[in-house]
């Protein structure tokens, strides 16, 4: 049997004692199609206020948005990848495969600028991802690019995804969030 290393924090069970997070991790397993609830949300949990607000906006930022989800699942590979939130890029690694983005593309993250295997979109989205997670936000150059190559609404979706989830990444590699055994198979629906 193997052994899930430690957060460092306790997780919630799976049935939490406090009936509004009882609720949410019912609607999670839900989106999640039955899968257990995700340990960032039994991590989560312990800030009742927060998790639900939380996992909405995350829903919404997922299911309800414009931008193309194949650049923002891209997007977000790079930004774990760079703040090294192994859950984060992990999890999002399936979602972006799903979404169309290639193998050979993910594989070819850590040298984007050099590679001839992204186009000015992707190029745009991941210069985005870059200046997030690595700056105090996206810089002026980005932000004209990205002006250029979408419309407005799109522009404000990927920055805020972008900033949410330069964001998360920080939380995850703060509570120490590991991976659930078969979190491969852990796609969300809109449920």
């Amino acid at each position: 049997m193997t052994s899930t290393p430690a957060s460092r924090l306790p997780f919630l069970p799976e049935e939490p004692d406090n009936p509004q997070v009882r609720e949410i991790f019912e609607r999670l397993r839900k989106r999640w199609q039955g899968a257990p609830v995700l340990h960032l949300y039994r991590l989560l949990g312990w800030a009742p206020g927060l998790v639900g607000p939380w996992q909405e906006f995350a829903q919404a930022m997922r299911f309800r948005v414009n931008a193309p989800a194949r650049l923002r699942e891209l997007m977000v590979v790079r930004s774990g990848k760079l703040l090294q939130a192994e859950y984060e890029w992990k999890h999002h690694w399936v979602a972006a495969l799903e979404e169309g983005v290639t193998q050979k593309q993910l594989d070819a993250l850590d040298g984007w600028k050099e590679s001839d295997l992204f186009d000015a979109r992707e190029r745009a989205v991941l210069a985005l991802a870059d200046d997030t997670a690595s700056g105090t936000g996206a810089s002026e150059a980005t932000m004209r690019e990205l002006a250029t190559l979408f419309p407005t609404q799109e522009v404000a979706e990927l920055v805020i995804t972008a900033g949410f989830y330069a964001g998360v990444s920080r939380i995850i590699n703060s509570f120490g969030v590991p991976l659930e055994p078969g979190f491969e198979t852990m796609v969300p629906r809109d449920a």
